[in-house]
């Protein structure tokens, strides 16, 4: 059984991960109240499903297009980005799609597309994620599908939950 590293040492991008983490956090809890605690916690659960998902998809041998933090080993603040990071970010994209119901779904995944790119370019700055056969446009286009399965999951739990939307009373 591996053990989750520490990384190799305490710098300025697990910082920013710890920052970022509790932006979102604090962000994420100062917000309105807009689900349910069951569809929260289910939109909430799949972000870290997908980020893992897409992650292990594209970044782990034999693909290995990028890595991240210090090393290419799963190290604890991996687990921050998976556990805190990408749920908080992908139950913002939620709230957001769901009170801005008149934006059409494509104009909302476009939007998440470009700021996730912005976002990402940023942390490479900062030495988060380092590339190896990987462009940014390549993120752009991996974001174009995450956030239209996020639109259709989205669509998917409201349904079953029986959360009355504006959004997907419409379609």
């Amino acid at each position: 059984m591996k053990v989750i590293t520490l990384p190799k040492s305490f710098d300025e991008n697990e910082i920013f991960l710890l920052v970022i983490a509790f932006a979102l956090l604090i962000y994420s809890i100062l917000l309105p109240k807009r689900f349910p605690i069951h569809v929260f916690l289910v939109l909430f659960i799949s972000n870290s499903f997908i980020g893992r998902t897409v992650d292990m998809a594209i970044a782990i041998p034999p693909i290995d297009l990028y890595s991240s933090l210090d090393s290419n080993t799963h190290e604890l603040f991996d687990e921050i980005i998976y556990s805190v990071i990408y749920p908080l970010y992908g139950y913002l994209f939620y709230y957001f799609y769901d009170k801005y119901d008149h934006l059409p779904t494509w104009a909302s995944i476009i939007t998440w597309s470009i700021q996730s790119c912005f976002l990402e370019w940023i942390s490479t700055m900062i030495n988060i994620f380092q590339y190896n056969k990987w462009h940014i446009i390549f993120s752009f286009f991996v974001y174009l599908f995450v956030f239209s399965f996020h639109s259709f999951f989205f669509k998917w739990v409201t349904k079953q939950f029986n959360y009355t939307s504006k959004r997907t009373e419409r379609n």
